[in-house]
């Protein structure tokens, strides 16, 4: 049985021109411990999907499943990172991860749970700003603390939505290689299920298993796209073979068409 499954979703939204269609008859699975990350342009529906995953957002039509069973709201085996921080603004950064912990441990107890906020703080390079309020962080540290808490929490499954979009080159690197050490886990049992998404080609190319490429809007799935490059990857030794070059030049040809669609993408789909 698949970890996600998405059946036949389509998603519409009332604007002041009537109904504008984020998604289009999208469906797809994602296998337990896999990492798939979803590209397309801005306005394709991407962020659309997560929102359904995440069960925020309630489709037009179609259905997504977890484990079997539809979604139908928030639930505790999953936690999100979304474009903006959404940390509380009245809570220090320790207390918003301790929230998250929270949320999906309630058995946990509150000195544990403060210890486990203050390790991730730490792993996103936050330590010593766990006193502070959102407000006295810069932008991409307020997204370091946003990650920490989804991290924090342990779920089966990671949705992140550009989560290292406003984090500097440095740093978003680093937050790479954390994502992918808490994903591989202790072993394939452990290992998380990530939907990740991004419009970084590079970023999508070095942690994912599997590439879903969305046509322009209305968003459909245009390609799927299979990384074979082996664990754990080294950004400066793949990126020179002759494999990803021919990859991340397909994926930047479909990304950059103004005409991608279904059709216009057949050719490219591996």
């Amino acid at each position: 049985m698949s970890k996600i499954e998405i059946k036949n979703l389509y998603a519409e939204y009332a604007d002041k021109d009537g109904k504008f269609q984020a998604l289009k008859d999208v469906s797809f699975s994602v296998r337990a411990g896999e990492f798939v990350s979803v590209i397309g342009s801005s306005g394709c529906g991407n962020s659309t999907l997560l929102g359904v995953l995440q069960g925020i957002i309630s489709p037009s039509s179609g259905s997504a499943f977890i484990d079997g069973r539809p979604v139908t709201g928030p639930g505790t085996n999953r936690a999100a990172v979304f474009q903006h921080y959404s940390l509380f603004p009245w809570m220090t950064v320790r207390k918003n991860i301790a929230f998250g912990i929270k949320q999906a441990k309630k058995s946990l107890p509150r000195n544990a749970r403060y210890a486990a906020a203050q390790v991730f703080l730490t792993r996103v390079g936050l330590s010593g700003s766990e006193h502070k309020y959102p407000f006295q962080l810069s932008g991409g540290m307020q997204q370091r603390a946003a990650i920490a808490r989804a991290l924090a929490m342990d779920t089966d499954i990671l949705l992140m939505d550009e989560p290292f979009g406003a984090i500097d080159a440095k740093n978003r690197s680093n937050m790479q290689k954390l994502l992918l050490s808490l994903w591989e886990g202790d072993g394939p049992s452990k290992k998380k299920t990530v939907v990740f998404v991004t419009h970084d080609i590079d970023e999508a190319i070095f942690l994912s298993d599997r590439i879903i490429m969305l046509s322009n809007s209305p968003g459909q799935i245009a390609a799927e796209f299979d990384v074979y490059f082996p664990r754990p990857r080294i950004h400066s030794t793949i990126r020179e073979t002759g494999e990803y070059i021919n990859l991340r030049n397909k994926l930047m040809t479909l990304f950059y068409d103004e005409n991608t669609g279904v059709a216009a993408a057949e050719e490219y789909t591996i």
